[in-house]
């Protein structure tokens, strides 16, 4: 009853119905009210951070700053307790740089630490943000930023758009920096789309590394084999309708041979019934 009081006193009502519902062995109820609590509070911090309410601390990045918290921001992130609270210069300064940085990205990053969500925005580079979180050690936000290219790429494949140059672009940084979901996914498309990527980007599938060019030659489709038995089957089919078509002209010129001999031998009177074949009997009057 001292916590519903205290809740009353503070005007919490959540808390205020939730203790309620234990109190009459109602706490199922109190599922939907922790749901609405915990939009309401990220809604709220969200407002704070667009807002720049009770910031204590600002990121100069490459186009621009953004204004933070940093009780936020140690409780939600081991790297940035280590720079806020250790013996770095950052520990006492107002302003923090963060280079090679868009504020979209890092918008993106301060999103995740204060609500634990990612909140794509126009401006937002899928790679750029994987980059950042790996460099933060948020393997958490990389994994969710890997759903998110991914679910790109296949929204404009599905528009009919060409995701190949893409892929290629990411393959090799995602591997380089953590985003094992994202590589594994490109070396798949790859894989499946082996030709016709080699035919719009010689160049760039053979400069790739050589753990790559392994995985392309054991996991591509269609394989070499295929391809040989292929080539093979195509090659024999012709030399096949190839035989097939000599036959039919020694056919067709033996049969017009045959004919000619035949209209030879016949008497200049008789003709040849184009249905029997045979001389057709003169009509007696």
């Amino acid at each position: 009853m001292q916590v519903a009081t205290i809740a009353e006193l503070l005007e919490v009502f959540d808390l205020r119905m939730m203790v309620a519902n234990v109190l009459n062995r109602e706490s199922f109820m109190n599922q939907e009210i922790t749901k609405a609590f915990h939009v309401r509070r990220a809604n709220r911090i969200k407002e704070c951070l667009n807002k720049g309410s009770f910031a204590d601390v600002v990121f100069r990045l490459d186009d621009g700053c953004l204004p933070a918290h940093k009780p936020l921001l140690i409780s939600s992130c081991s790297w940035m307790a280590a720079m806020f609270r250790g013996s770095f210069m950052e520990s006492y300064i107002e302003e923090v740089s963060i280079p090679n940085t868009s504020a979209a990205c890092m918008r993106g990053v301060l999103e995740f630490l204060y609500c634990g969500l990612l909140t794509p925005s126009p401006g937002l580079e899928p790679i750029e943000l994987i980059i950042l979180s790996n460099r933060l050690c948020l393997p958490r936000l990389v994994a969710l930023t890997e759903q998110h290219a991914v679910d790109e790429l296949l929204q404009l494949s599905a528009k009919g758009g060409d995701i190949d140059g893409q892929v290629l672009a990411y393959l090799e940084l995602a591997q380089f920096h953590n985003a094992k979901q994202l590589s594994a996914w490109c070396l798949h498309h790859i894989c499946t789309n082996y030709n016709s990527i080699c035919r719009k980007f010689p160049k760039d599938m053979k400069v790739m590394s050589a753990d790559n060019q392994k995985h392309f030659e054991k996991q591509r489709w269609p394989p070499v084999w295929f391809l040989k038995e292929e080539d093979r089957y195509l090659r024999s089919q012709k030399e096949r309708e190839r035989e097939e078509e000599i036959l039919r002209k020694q056919h067709t010129k033996r049969d017009a041979l045959l004919y000619k001999g035949l209209c030879r031998r016949l008497s200049p009177t008789q003709e040849l019934c184009p249905c029997t074949s045979t001389p057709s009997v003169p009509a007696f009057e």
